[in-house]
């Protein structure tokens, strides 16, 4: 029972890690701005997390384990790909991505930041891309599961620049343009060259 009081008490000081990264960015964000705010005090923080970038590490890695993924059951490699881009819109709406580019400047200098970031941070999102080419590939839709990166890299890039750059949400309908304008295209285009 200690032992889950214990970590409903560092998931809690995690969320409120999340909570002032979205409102302050990582570089403003302190470990007093948490002990503050999550009532706890210094020892108990830098116990667990020795610095400020240890500590974004596991809220980030803590979010992770609760990020939604994509369905299993698409009819096609179409359908798929549409669940998959709203996912990534839908995250988009309610993490604050430029906290989140806040914390990629900063893993330039941070390790632990930046083995987050590739390694954990952004892994359902690879994991997702990777279980929607297998499925494709098992339909005999895509000849094989070498596409994956670029439909991560793509999506990602298309979501970053639409919600971080210009402030402008991809709709239902944007998203389903990307699919059929950009991201089936580029993967039959693939698939042709695979064959030849």
């Amino acid at each position: 029972m200690p032992q889950a009081r214990g970590r409903a008490r560092e998931l809690a000081i995690l969320e409120v890690v999340r909570e002032l990264l979205a409102e302050q960015g990582y570089e403003r964000l302190t470990v007093d701005a948490v002990v503050a705010k999550a009532r706890a005090s210094k020892a108990t923080i830098y116990t667990r997390w020795p610095d400020k970038a240890s500590l974004v590490s596991a809220a980030l890695n803590a979010r992770s384990l609760d990020q939604p993924r994509v369905a299993v059951g698409a009819k096609d490699l179409r359908e798929d790909l549409v669940r998959f881009v709203a996912i990534c819109v839908e995250l988009a709406e309610t993490e604050s991505l430029a906290a989140f580019v806040g914390v990629l400047v900063a893993a330039d200098k941070e390790p632990a930041l930046a083995e987050t970031v590739r390694g954990t941070a952004l892994a359902p999102r690879r994991q997702d891309c990777a279980d929607i080419v297998q499925r494709a590939v098992g339909r005999g839709e895509l000849e094989n599961a070498g596409s994956a990166p670029q439909i991560f890299d793509l999506t990602m890039g298309k979501v970053f620049v639409r919600h971080v750059l210009e402030h402008d949400p991809m709709t239902p309908v944007d998203q389903v343009d990307f699919v059929d304008n950009v991201l089936l295209p580029v993967l039959e285009h693939d698939r042709a060259r695979t064959r030849a």
